[in-house]
């Protein structure tokens, strides 16, 4: 897959900012984007606590402002990995993952969903979150539209399978579950979402996914995490996705001219890393997919496509 342009969005940073959602308004060429800051990696087992950013980037990459709008002020909760839909009169929904602690402690993941009603009358911080605890632990909450969404419960059984709800008057009900194939070259552990699903039609859509497969290397197993493309199709409630078997993005997509990383992982003994939460059609490129890439749990690259290449073999 060609990559037409690749940009560290924020270079020498001395902190970790990653896995962000992206948005464009309507009338400004600016892109807003909300992501983490990691100061630090989270020990064993712990993940990695950060505060949520919102950072204004202008069409040539710099980023001109950037405010703290969530940080944890207990050590019971955590927000992590957001994901924005846009709607109609630039209101937004934003999924998240909230890590909240059960009775011994442990890190538990559920996902969550902030409704913006207007980016006019939003001010310094989020609005409170709903976390959805229907269908149990879980992560990668992903809007779909104003009242549908996707997440892969947190259970083995879903490594290759995502749950599909609406949510009308804050109560849940599940629609239907996704399957993935099980011999995806670049996912066989497991699959997940990034950004949400692109619309062709009212029921095609492009769907930017990310996957990861556990391999040894030089005598140690790690996680290997790649994204790729589907092609999500929507009949009333119910939803498949055709997947291509070639990933778009690899690890080694971010490696310089002698082999070496472009950046050191954060956690280089578990994984190697490259995900998603966020990508957009700019007003300027409306031909082109700008996806924002985290690389190595620890910086973020904007990766350029051909919108025409990724319907390639799918459309």
């Amino acid at each position: 897959m060609k990559i037409h342009h690749i940009k560290d969005i924020f270079p020498n940073s001395g902190v970790a900012r990653y896995n962000l959602a992206v948005w464009q308004k309507a009338n400004e060429n600016s892109l807003y984007l909300i992501g983490r800051e990691v100061a630090k990696p989270g020990k064993m087992g712990e993940p990695d606590i950060g505060i949520l950013k919102l950072f204004e980037v202008t069409t040539d990459g710099s980023v001109i402002q950037e405010k703290v709008i969530w940080k944890p002020i207990y050590d019971g909760i955590s927000l992590e990995d957001p994901r924005a839909l846009e709607l109609p009169h630039e209101n937004l929904i934003v999924g998240l993952t909230a890590v909240l602690r059960d009775k011994k402690g442990n890190p538990i993941p559920f996902p969550a969903i902030i409704k913006i009603d207007s980016l006019h009358t939003w001010k310094q911080e989020l609005p409170p979150l709903l976390i959805i605890d229907t269908f149990g632990p879980g992560k990668n909450l992903t809007p779909i539209d104003t009242d549908t969404y996707l997440f892969r419960p947190d259970h083995p059984d879903y490594n290759h399978k995502l749950l599909v709800f609406s949510l009308q008057s804050q109560i849940p009900n599940k629609l239907t579950e996704i399957d993935f194939p099980l011999t995806i070259p670049w996912a066989t552990w497991r699959i997940g979402t990034t950004m949400p699903p692109i619309w062709l039609t009212p029921t095609e859509a492009l769907f930017i996914i990310h996957g990861i497969s556990l391999k040894k290397i030089n005598g140690t197993e790690k996680y290997i995490y790649s994204i790729g493309k589907a092609k999500l199709i929507r009949e009333n409630n119910a939803y498949r996705a055709i997947v291509s078997p070639e990933p778009i993005l690899t690890p080694d997509d971010f490696l310089d001219t002698k082999g070496l990383p472009f950046v050191e992982e954060l956690h280089p003994e578990l994984r190697r890393v490259v995900y998603s939460c966020g990508g957009v059609i700019k007003k300027q490129t409306p031909d082109k997919l700008s996806l924002y890439v985290n690389v190595g749990d620890r910086t973020t690259f904007e990766v350029e496509f051909s919108l025409k290449e990724l319907k390639d073999g799918l459309f």
